[in-house]
């Protein structure tokens, strides 16, 4: 199975943050949210409490990672 099928990234505008945000979902879950309100260079991962999530794939976590900030600063 491919990996671009296993996760997926959602740009979103919240009322908390002064800036966009990335949604990370993984197998559709909500896993963290990657926030740049202090700035490109100060990207904050948050993760989600619910639902808990105990483990997740590190490759397929660290191309999500790597798809939310490429997406994140591209809508900037």
């Amino acid at each position: 199975m491919s990996n671009e099928k296993k996760y997926q990234i959602i740009i979103g505008s919240p009322i908390d943050y002064e800036k966009l945000v990335a949604y990370i979902h993984i197998d559709g879950k909500d896993v963290a949210l990657l926030n740049q309100d202090e700035g490109a260079d100060k990207l904050k991962l948050e993760f989600f409490d619910e639902p808990k999530i105990k483990e997740v794939d590190y490759f397929i976590f660290l191309e999500a990672l790597q798809a939310a900030k490429k997406e994140l600063l591209l809508k900037e």
